[in-house]
């Protein structure tokens, strides 16, 4: 059960779709929407940073920012008459101000980031931020998505507790707008299959990724009351989510949240359906590991020797 949607805009054409997006999902779902616009004191010369401008130069980000939280208060009145929100408009960065009293069982969304792949990494993405660090689902909406509902929901599973967790919002989900629940996992064999022994080896493979498979169809199927169907592609999980979506769909995938080394240097699922995917992607995180703290402290420690 969700409490609240929290959504960041600031004024850009991806952070309106996404305050539509999560304006109509939170009108769907009867729950209070809070529409967060931040603004961050800009680069001040040095003259500034003594007083000559400084002022200036913060109300003119700070009328900006009132200003696009009015535009976007009056578009979502008029489009969800019934909504119960609020606009916030915090000078902060987005990535700490859309966190603010954020529970497990909100959603927050935003649009998605100019920055993709090796940009997101070494410029930083307030998506991949929120996704590491939020402790509740976070959407991602890209493309032209708003207020329709979705033609169906694509859920990634490779049975972890992650993706455990992510068929069963998806479930509910696709429940909530009564479309077809569309379930599935990736599989590939890593060597080439040239004599019996390894051909044997890649048809145990493919059916313990179809056992995979069934076991997450059979979990939804008792779970919603929706049409459930499974789709068993052979390649990465990411190429088989990605390929099975279409224009329309909405994305669920399942992350650790672990925001340590490991993840950030060779990348996740997530992340990469998420510089990749062309509709709404919703990624829910696991519970939060044991070792998070073990895992920021290498991270500091990495840093301190670079």
């Amino acid at each position: 059960m969700t409490n609240k949607i929290v959504v960041g805009y600031n004024g850009t054409s991806s952070s309106d779709n996404a305050a539509m997006w999560a304006a109509h999902e939170a009108d769907v779902r009867k729950m209070p929407l809070r529409v967060v616009t931040c603004f961050e004191m800009p680069m001040l010369s040095s003259e500034a940073a003594l007083g000559l401008g400084g002022g200036a130069a913060f109300e003119a980000v700070s009328e900006a920012a009132n200003t696009n939280a009015e535009r976007i208060k009056a578009e979502i009145g008029a489009a969800f008459p019934t909504l119960t929100f609020t606009t916030v408009v915090a000078a902060d960065a987005a990535a700490t101000a859309l966190l603010d009293d954020v529970g497990p069982d909100d959603l927050v969304v935003v649009g998605s980031s100019s920055h993709e792949g090796a940009a997101a990494f070494w410029l930083g993405s307030t998506p991949r931020h929120l996704v590491r660090h939020s402790p509740c689902p976070v959407a991602v909406v890209r493309g032209g998505a708003g207020r329709d509902a979705p033609d169906r929901i694509v859920v990634g599973v490779d049975g972890s507790a992650a993706s455990h967790r992510a068929l069963h919002w998806a479930g509910d989900e696709a429940d909530r707008y009564d479309v077809e629940l569309v379930v599935v996992h990736g599989w590939s064999y890593p060597y080439e299959a040239t004599d019996t022994s390894s051909l044997q080896a890649r048809e145990l493979t493919e059916i313990d990724a179809d056992c995979t498979l069934n076991r997450a169809v059979e979990t939804a199927r008792e779970r919603c009351g929706v049409t459930v169907t499974g789709c068993l592609v052979e390649g990465s999980p990411v190429s088989a989510v990605l390929e099975t979506a279409r224009d329309g769909d909405m994305i669920v995938v399942g992350s650790r949240g672990r925001g340590g080394i490991r993840s950030r240097l060779f990348g996740s699922t997530a992340n990469a359906i998420l510089d990749n995917a062309t509709v709404p992607v919703v990624v829910i995180r696991a519970e939060p590991p044991a070792d998070e703290s073990d895992l920021a402290a290498s991270e500091s420690t990495l840093a301190h020797t670079r």
